[in-house]
Protein backbone atom coordinates (compact mmCIF):
# COMPACT_ATOMS: atom_id res chain seq x y z
CA UNK A 1 0.00 0.00 0.00
CA UNK A 2 2.87 2.52 0.64
CA UNK A 3 4.46 2.01 -2.55
CA UNK A 4 1.15 2.70 -4.43
CA UNK A 5 0.79 5.72 -2.06
CA UNK A 6 4.20 7.08 -2.79
CA UNK A 7 3.40 7.57 -6.46
CA UNK A 8 1.09 10.39 -5.72
CA UNK A 9 3.78 12.75 -4.22
CA UNK A 10 2.14 16.02 -2.19
CA UNK A 11 -1.37 16.75 -3.50
CA UNK A 12 -1.88 19.58 -1.20
CA UNK A 13 -4.93 20.22 1.26
CA UNK A 14 -7.65 17.65 1.54
CA UNK A 15 -10.52 18.48 -1.13
CA UNK A 16 -11.99 14.75 -1.18
CA UNK A 17 -15.10 15.98 -2.59
CA UNK A 18 -13.68 17.23 -5.89
CA UNK A 19 -11.47 14.09 -5.75
CA UNK A 20 -13.87 11.77 -5.84
CA UNK A 21 -15.85 14.01 -8.33
CA UNK A 22 -13.07 13.95 -10.73
CA UNK A 23 -12.01 9.89 -10.24
CA UNK A 24 -15.15 8.23 -9.71
CA UNK A 25 -15.97 6.60 -12.97
CA UNK A 26 -19.17 4.13 -12.00
CA UNK A 27 -16.81 1.74 -10.12
CA UNK A 28 -18.60 -0.71 -8.59
CA UNK A 29 -17.11 0.45 -5.08
CA UNK A 30 -15.40 3.63 -3.50
CA UNK A 31 -12.83 3.06 -1.24
CA UNK A 32 -11.34 6.00 1.08
CA UNK A 33 -7.84 6.38 2.29
CA UNK A 34 -7.78 9.79 3.88
CA UNK A 35 -6.84 12.19 7.31
CA UNK A 36 -10.98 12.86 7.05
CA UNK A 37 -9.90 16.70 7.50
CA UNK A 38 -13.01 17.56 5.41
CA UNK A 39 -13.01 21.06 3.41
CA UNK A 40 -16.35 22.23 2.25
CA UNK A 41 -17.88 21.89 -1.05
CA UNK A 42 -20.68 23.08 -2.69
CA UNK A 43 -21.21 19.59 -3.96
CA UNK A 44 -21.79 18.01 -1.01
CA UNK A 45 -19.49 15.49 1.02
CA UNK A 46 -17.24 13.52 -0.74
CA UNK A 47 -20.25 10.35 -0.35
CA UNK A 48 -22.53 12.07 -1.89
CA UNK A 49 -20.30 12.34 -5.13
CA UNK A 50 -21.13 8.49 -5.59
CA UNK A 51 -24.55 7.11 -6.13
CA UNK A 52 -26.63 5.79 -2.92
CA UNK A 53 -26.67 1.64 -4.27
CA UNK A 54 -22.09 2.23 -4.61
CA UNK A 55 -20.87 0.89 -1.34
CA UNK A 56 -18.41 4.29 0.07
CA UNK A 57 -15.62 2.93 2.16
CA UNK A 58 -13.51 5.64 4.21
CA UNK A 59 -10.58 5.11 5.96
CA UNK A 60 -9.88 7.68 8.97
CA UNK A 61 -5.93 7.99 9.41
CA UNK A 62 -6.11 10.96 11.64
CA UNK A 63 -9.08 10.12 14.13
CA UNK A 64 -10.58 13.31 13.42
CA UNK A 65 -13.51 13.48 15.61
CA UNK A 66 -16.00 14.61 12.87
CA UNK A 67 -15.49 12.64 9.83
CA UNK A 68 -16.83 13.77 5.97
CA UNK A 69 -19.86 12.00 5.32
CA UNK A 70 -22.20 9.86 7.13
CA UNK A 71 -21.12 6.05 8.54
CA UNK A 72 -22.94 2.93 9.67
CA UNK A 73 -25.79 3.05 7.55
CA UNK A 74 -26.74 2.35 3.75
CA UNK A 75 -23.39 1.62 1.93
CA UNK A 76 -21.59 3.86 3.89
CA UNK A 77 -19.08 2.97 6.44
CA UNK A 78 -16.05 4.60 7.83
CA UNK A 79 -12.95 2.47 9.78
CA UNK A 80 -10.49 4.06 11.69
CA UNK A 81 -6.66 3.48 11.22
CA UNK A 82 -5.12 1.16 8.66
CA UNK A 83 -3.75 -2.05 9.14
CA UNK A 84 -2.69 -5.09 5.95
CA UNK A 85 -6.33 -6.96 7.28
CA UNK A 86 -8.63 -3.29 6.68
CA UNK A 87 -9.62 -4.05 3.34
CA UNK A 88 -10.86 -7.34 4.56
CA UNK A 89 -13.54 -5.66 5.74
CA UNK A 90 -15.16 -4.63 2.42
CA UNK A 91 -16.20 -8.80 1.46
CA UNK A 92 -17.15 -8.93 4.80
CA UNK A 93 -19.37 -6.25 4.49
CA UNK A 94 -20.92 -6.63 1.40
CA UNK A 95 -21.55 -10.33 2.06
CA UNK A 96 -23.41 -9.79 5.13
CA UNK A 97 -25.28 -6.62 2.96
CA UNK A 98 -26.92 -10.16 0.68
CA UNK A 99 -26.90 -12.95 3.65
CA UNK A 100 -24.26 -15.09 1.80
CA UNK A 101 -22.04 -15.08 5.17
CA UNK A 102 -22.20 -16.96 7.99
CA UNK A 103 -26.05 -17.54 7.38
CA UNK A 104 -25.58 -19.32 3.34
CA UNK A 105 -26.22 -22.95 3.48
Amino acid sequence: MLKILGRFGGLGGTDTTEAVRRHYRKHDRVLIVTDEQYTYSHHGDPTEQVPADVPVYTWNLAGYRAGHGPSGKANRHTFAGLSDAAFRMVPLLESARSADWPWAV
